[in-house]
């Protein structure tokens, strides 16, 4: 289980959360939803352990340890990934040498890696041609969202923490996204955590549970029909 417990964090000398306490239990599909500046995006890289944020009381729990001081890397080997909401290119880096980076020889060889990266392309409809192409250097929204899905198959966390998926993202693309992360969530070991301010792409999945955030604090929580009233209402009311 991950654990937030009375956390309170600042950046840039500002408070931009304040007392959030939630519990993410393994095998669920949690939504968080809110305005822009909410606190939404925040939560995830407090999570996630960027260095701008400044824990000023509270703790982070992942499987009973408490993880508040532990580095990004050492939370992601814990098995927590964060997809951004505007991932950025990395020029004369593939993804699969990204991938051969963040993953072990000893737990796969590259051989094995490469035939799966293919494999999961293909059912993420990637075109094959981007693999060999510098990570999102001139991708579309949708191809990007999709890469980074990709990552988090082949990394295979047990917390996938995804930061606007569906923004940026056409029709077609957010129902094959939808469709392999309502997949993914049938895995015993994996939370599906999505960030987002819309309900369609929560249409196309089993949401257990949706948390409302404004000026950093959880306002209300409840199940999908929450994030429809949403849709149909607006957050004001």
């Amino acid at each position: 289980m991950l654990s937030i417990k009375n956390l309170t964090v600042r950046a840039d000398d500002k408070e931009i959360l304040n007392d959030i306490s939630i519990d993410f239990d393994i095998n669920k599909i949690y939504a968080i939803m809110g305005i822009n500046g909410s606190g939404k995006s925040s939560l995830a890289k407090t999570i996630m352990g960027d260095p701008s944020i400044i824990i000023s009381s509270g703790t982070i729990i992942l499987n009973q340890t408490e993880i508040n001081k532990l580095p990004t890397n050492e939370r992601a080997q814990k098995g927590i990934f964060l997809s951004p909401q505007s991932p950025i290119a990395i020029p004369g880096v593939t993804v699969g040498q990204l991938l051969r980076t963040a993953i072990s020889r000893d737990k796969i060889n590259s051989k094995i890696l490469s035939q799966k990266i293919k494999d999961i392309a293909k059912k993420l409809q990637i075109p094959s041609e981007l693999l060999t192409r510098s990570l999102n250097e001139n991708f579309s929204g949708g191809e990007r969202k999709k890469m980074e899905v990709l990552q988090a198959a082949i990394l295979d966390p047990t917390y996938i923490i995804l930061d606007e998926i569906d923004t940026g993202v056409d029709v077609d693309a957010l129902k094959v996204i939808a469709a392999f992360l309502k997949k993914l969530s049938q895995r015993e070991d994996v939370t599906l955590i999505l960030i987002t301010h819309y309900n369609r792409i929560l249409s196309h999945l089993p949401v257990d549970k949706v948390i409302i955030m404004k000026d950093g604090e959880i306002i209300q929580t409840g199940d999908a029909t929450l994030a429809q009233k949403i849709e149909a209402e607006g957050y004001e009311k």
